[in-house]
């Protein structure tokens, strides 16, 4: 306790060495850069702290809510899904609106405001501590009964919502890191700690939230990667460059996994596109029509349930395990069906929660169940394409997607496949939509202005 005591004074004591020695050396311009970069990047070191410890409290809720849900929802099946969207709606309409859906096309409309330097006013009720309370409040009421939702998307804007904190409550006489900086920082900082998946956080802040910086050549570059990739493995075979090997892929996986990809991307580009184009159905409706609208989504959840069980409940991570442990154990359609209607009502009920974990469960079932119907072995392998191909449909980040899915299931034996379906994905969903769900969702929070109530994402 001494020893502690000791080494807290220590620190404290250097900490305000250093703050006053640029009084004192401030005709040496050298260590005024390093001070002023020590502090820049102490905003970010110390946002990503807190930012660090919501997240966990975060999840810890969120994760006790979903597990009673699975295990004890079924006695309430009839009521408490209408309850749940009902309570998780009416909670961000009365305190914060722009708490309502998943996050982050909130966070890609914040990180372009603030490069605008336009509307501080939206940028505010964003980044809001208020919206960072309903956010986590709601999704967990949601999830609670029974919603087909996800902590992921929520937490980068409750991360992104720390950071801007941090950078309007610094101190004005330290140096300090920009606005846009700070809440792209925090957005990737939540997707990081969201999956768990730190090279999946730095990957998505460069192609998702800051697609203006490398949209020129990203795509080129990602399928430079690939074809190299698989050339070499047609000549070389699926070697690692060390000499480890534990999995032996089949030759004709190639082909299996373009076929599947294309299905799931389609079909997740379709599923997303409805999505958006009802949220901007519902955005035109009167409160009390909304209301109608989520009590609908409700019963219409109590359906699902009743008729597919808890297998449609939560973010469907208990889905993923399943499948991936015993991959052969889900044959049917029934858990690609009931995933994904399952995540469409929920949105539709206008609640805070994302549809970025709930992608995942949809596509490793759908991809697991083709690679079924088609007679494909490999079906561990094409529910993690297809795992990628939805998140691909949904987002149009294929880097990400494939790095995600790559971090979370540790299968660096088919990076090249994960990488090759989230290509053919993302060209395949471009036939259903051009662009991406997050980014016209953002593009409308943008132009709604001060008035905008977000619509559920």
């Amino acid at each position: 306790m001494q020893r502690r005591t000791s080494q807290c004074v220590s620190t404290f004591t250097v900490l305000i060495i250093f703050v006053m020695l640029p009084e004192i050396f401030s005709k040496h311009p050298q260590f005024q850069k390093i001070h002023d970069q020590f502090f820049t990047n102490l905003a970010f070191w110390l946002a990503a702290a807190v930012s660090a410890l919501v997240s966990v409290f975060y999840t810890k809720i969120f994760a006790f809510c979903e597990a009673w849900s699975i295990s004890q929802g079924g006695h309430y099946i009839f009521w408490a899904p209408t309850v749940g969207l009902l309570a998780s709606f009416l909670m961000g309409h009365l305190f914060s609106k722009e708490a309502l859906g998943s996050g982050i096309p909130q966070v890609i409309a914040a990180v372009t405001l603030s490069e605008k330097s336009s509307n501080p006013g939206l940028l505010d009720k964003l980044m809001s501590l208020r919206m960072l309370f309903v956010k986590i409040i709601g999704s967990c009421v949601a999830v609670l009964g029974g919603g087909v939702s996800g902590r992921e998307g929520p937490t980068l804007q409750v991360s992104a919502s720390i950071f801007y904190s941090f950078h309007k409550l610094w101190p004005k006489s330290l140096p300090k890191p920009g606005q846009g900086a700070m809440i792209l920082g925090g957005g990737s900082a939540g997707l990081a700690a969201a999956f768990n998946t730190p090279m999946g956080g730095i990957v998505f802040a460069i192609e998702e939230l800051s697609k203006s910086h490398v949209s020129l050549v990203r795509t080129s570059i990602f399928q430079a990667v690939i074809i190299s990739g698989l050339m070499a493995q047609f000549f070389l075979g699926n070697y690692v460059y060390f000499g480890q090997n534990h999995v032996l892929i089949q030759s004709n996986i190639f082909f299996q996994t373009i076929l599947i990809s294309a299905l799931v991307g389609m079909v997740s580009s379709l599923f997303s596109e409805s999505l958006y184009r009802l949220s901007v159905f519902r955005g035109n409706l009167t409160f009390a029509k909304k209301i109608l609208m989520t009590i609908f989504c409700g019963m219409a959840l109590s359906t699902i349930f009743y008729f597919f069980g808890s297998v449609a409940m939560g973010s469907g991570k208990h889905v993923i395990v399943d499948i991936l442990n015993d991959p052969q154990s889900i044959e049917t359609p029934v858990t690609a069906f009931a995933r994904i209607f399952g995540n469409f009502f929920t949105y539709n009920a206008g609640v805070a929660g994302g549809i970025f974990a709930p992608s995942l469960a949809s596509g490793a079932s759908l991809g697991q169940y083709l690679g079924f119907l088609m007679g494909f072995g490999e079906f561990r392998v094409f529910a993690l394409v297809g795992m990628v191909a939805f998140l691909t449909g949904v987002t149009r980040s294929p880097f990400t997607a494939s790095v995600l899915v790559l971090e979370m299931s540790d299968s660096h034996e088919i990076i090249l496949y994960l990488m090759l379906g989230s290509m053919v994905a993302n060209l395949c969903a471009k036939l259903v939509a051009r662009r991406s769900f997050y980014e016209k969702a953002a593009e409308r929070i943008e132009k709604m202005g001060e008035n905008f109530e977000t619509k559920p994402a």
